[in-house]
């Protein structure tokens, strides 16, 4: 008997999900999909046309928010890194300041 099958169940669980994906993975991964969805736009029948219509929209949506959150991160990333080269050239005084 197992003395604790808790954590065994939720190690079993971990190493199932593997490592979480990369927000550029997440984009490439909608872009193929919203690109296969309008593929099926041209599709006769009216009703698969309309559940891509109804896709599309609903992806075009996540993927704007995708990119604007890769937009915002490499902002930061440059602010953090411009922060710290301030940091290493000592002390500015300010317009006031003298």
């Amino acid at each position: 008997m197992n003395p604790d099958p808790v954590e065994a169940r939720q190690a079993r669980r971990r190493k199932r999900r593997g490592k979480p994906g990369t927000l550029e993975d997440a984009r490439l991964l909608l872009w193929r999909a919203l690109t296969r969805a309008g593929e099926l736009l041209e599709e006769e029948d009216p009703a698969l046309s309309l559940k891509a219509i109804h896709a599309i929209s609903q992806g075009a949506a996540a993927y704007a928010r995708i990119v604007e959150v890769g937009e915002l991160e490499a902002r930061i990333a440059a602010l953090e890194g411009a922060s710290g080269e301030e940091e290493d050239s000592g002390p500015r005084l300010g317009r006031g300041a003298a």
